[in-house]
């Protein structure tokens, strides 16, 4: 096979072989995950499908290439929460392809050049936003095309157009994402030559590069363009100059930025980083591509692309460690791909290793000029056939190695059904209701629904924890919101924003109903509230029993709610207990005298169940139970027998 042949055959087979890994996990539904690789993917399927704003800094670059991108899947049949995957997908395959081309520059052998890509696509923070709507793939492919151009052989005819590409593209990807500034040192390093070739056309050719630069800032007009428009999703304010300098600077993100507090705080700080990259790479993974890169300082025709590669992943580290206190994906990657790198350099070390200095080979010799094509071109010594099995083998156990760490964290991710089932909780909402759900995957999941797929009822408000909850109360709208939400806003925070305390009763299965009056009757007689009314209705494999509690003058100590699905013999079946009415927030203590509190209890519908026993009970100090007055209702489901 020709080399020509043998560098296109090596390329197919990594990418095709990472398009198999990447496939199956791509994420199909509407994403609900918490993890921090998922935090903005709601958000983002939204975007891309409505043509909207993202969160600061904006990223209209992805936008304005995204959403066409998705516009054109949904015209193909692709599946709305689908196509914005697809567009990560195929940005970081363009991207591993560009870093195929990139290791061709540091290594003679293609394969091993095919070997490094395919291990960097399987390490995890590359793999999972192949597969997920999210912005790191297309910064990660603006980064790489950068370093292939700063890589290209220099030519006297072509330089100063190859500077200017640069400056323009740098300002487009510094304008997509801040953290790409950190590839300006090492980006400068590689083309010092080209800008110093002339030395009085320095200042010249320094002002256009900035001027290109500044160009590349030209789609943040994309932001204030679609807020005047009335896009259906548009975050913040960037219709008005504060709100647009809110997205520009990226002034939410300002907490995330600066020194640790304390040496403690640096230490934990790079503890941090250090562990993602193990995870990513593996510890021995990690310590083969800095070996790599260091040993390349030695070797000349490899030497100015081992130190632009170190000065970018040096100053992403640096700047990780010392001056930021999250992980950021953008930074990770610039210190990942280096690294990834290195292990081609060290293979290709490993490879030329002669005890006699290795020759040009054939096809290559007598040609001269640039750093990449001079290591390009010289063959490998004495006992190749060796060295080249401990190469491969030793990249056969790294990638066997990140499969199994990787793929089933990754499809745990992508198929979390958190945002399917938040969608089925407030399409469930009462109507005329105003679903309260704080800002972030769970609120971007029923954003997704409203806004792109149009399953929300009509008559269901949509809010996040911002909202003016006073106002909503005031215009008679019920107020409502999943039980989990009190344990980061509690009642207390509730209260402070209505103005006066809060009453919760169930609205539903798995919604609390929030007022700012409790609903009163006539007191039950002894210390523990009384049904007034009970209904079970059935519903997708649940009985879901409401009561109407009638409460005591003054309650006899907190109790909590046991309710037991039984057969026709009385055996237990299931049950539904929670530890106070109202899914625990709504201790008896809390109740006010005649107070009525709707709740709902569910319980797994099983063969056989016939009837539901539900009271209250408490533990004994002694050990044990104690029951209260125990009520029952029939339970008449299908499909039970």
């Amino acid at each position: 096979m020709s080399t020509r042949n043998s560098r296109w055959a090596a390329g197919l087979v990594a990418l095709g072989l990472l398009l198999i890994a990447w496939l199956p996990l791509l994420q199909t539904i509407p994403n609900g995950s918490e993890h921090y690789f998922m935090i903005d993917v709601g958000e983002t399927q939204t975007v891309l499908n409505v043509w909207g704003t993202l969160h600061a800094t904006g990223y209209p670059l992805y936008i304005l290439l995204g959403a066409p991108f998705v516009a054109l899947l949904r015209a193909l049949g692709v599946g709305a929460a689908t196509a914005p995957g697809l567009f990560s997908l195929t940005a970081m395959l363009a991207a591993l392809a560009v870093i195929y081309l990139l290791g061709l520059c540091l290594t003679s052998c293609p394969w091993v050049s095919a070997a490094a890509t395919l291990a960097f696509g399987l390490t995890r923070t590359v793999w999972i936003h192949a597969e997920i709507a999210e912005i790191y793939a297309f910064t990660l492919l603006l980064l790489v095309i950068m370093l292939w151009i700063a890589f290209l052989p220099r030519r006297p005819e072509t330089d100063g157009w190859r500077l200017y590409g640069l400056a323009l593209l740098g300002g487009l990807s510094v304008a997509h994402h801040r953290a790409l500034v950190m590839a300006i040192p090492a980006l400068v390093y590689a083309m010092w030559p080209v800008l110093t070739a002339e030395p009085r056309a320095l200042p010249r050719r320094l002002l256009i590069c900035l001027a290109l630069g500044l160009v590349g800032f030209l789609p943040y007009l994309w932001l204030p363009l679609r807020a005047q428009a009335g896009a259906p999703w548009v975050y913040g304010a960037p219709g008005t100059l504060d709100g647009f300098l809110d997205q520009f600077l990226g002034r939410e993100a300002s907490r995330f930025i600066g020194p640790p507090a304390s040496a403690d705080g640096l230490i934990a700080n790079i503890q941090l980083v250090f562990q993602v990259l193990v995870t990513d790479l593996t510890l021995p993974g990690l310590l083969a591509g800095v070996a790599g890169l260091i040993i390349a300082l030695w070797r000349p025709a490899a030497r100015r692309m081992a130190i632009t590669l170190l000065l970018l992943a040096g100053t992403a580290f640096a700047f990780h460690a010392l001056a930021y206190t999250d992980v950021l994906s953008a930074l990770i990657l610039m210190i990942t791909l280096p690294i990834a790198l290195g292990w081609a350099l060290l293979a290709d070390a490993v490879l030329s290793y002669s005890p006699s200095p290795p020759t040009p080979s054939p096809t290559q010799a007598g040609r001269g000029g640039t750093t990449a094509r001079r290591l390009s071109s010289l063959s490998y010594g004495e006992g190749q056939g060796v060295r080249l099995l401990l190469v491969f083998a030793a990249f056969a156990l790294l990638i066997t190695a990140l499969i199994p760490a990787n793929g089933p964290f990754i499809r745990s991710l992508a198929e979390d059904p958190t945002g399917l089932e938040t969608i089925a909780l407030a399409q469930s909402s009462p109507p005329d209701s105003t679903l309260m759900l704080p800002w972030g995957p769970r609120y971007f999941a029923v954003g997704f629904a409203r806004d792109v797929l149009g399953t929300l009822p009509a008559s269901v408000e949509l809010v996040d924890h911002r909202a003016d909850y006073r106002a909503i109360l005031d215009s008679g709208r019920m107020l409502v919101t999943p039980p989990d939400t009190f344990y980061n806003q509690p009642p207390a925070w509730w209260a402070e924003r209505t103005g006066g305390p809060v009453w919760l009763t169930a609205a539903g299965p798995g919604l609390v109903d929030i007022s700012t009056a409790p609903r009163l009757t006539a007191p039950a007689p002894g210390e523990l509230p009384v049904p007034q009314d009970a209904t079970v209705f059935c519903r997708d494999g649940w009985a879901d029993l409401r009561v109407d509690w009638a409460g005591p003058a003054e309650a006899a100590g907190d109790w909590s709610v046991f309710v037991h699905g039984v057969d026709a013999n009385g055996a237990r079946l299931a049950q539904g207990d929670q530890s106070a009415p109202v899914f625990g927030w709504r201790p008896l203590s809390s109740w006010a005298a005649g107070e009525q509190v709707r709740d709902v209890y569910s319980v797994p519908l099983a063969p056989g169940l016939s009837e539901l026993r539900y009271g209250f009970y408490r533990a004994l100090p002694a050990g044990g139970f104690e029951n209260a007055e125990t009520y029952e209702i029939a339970v008449a489901c299908g499909g039970l027998s």
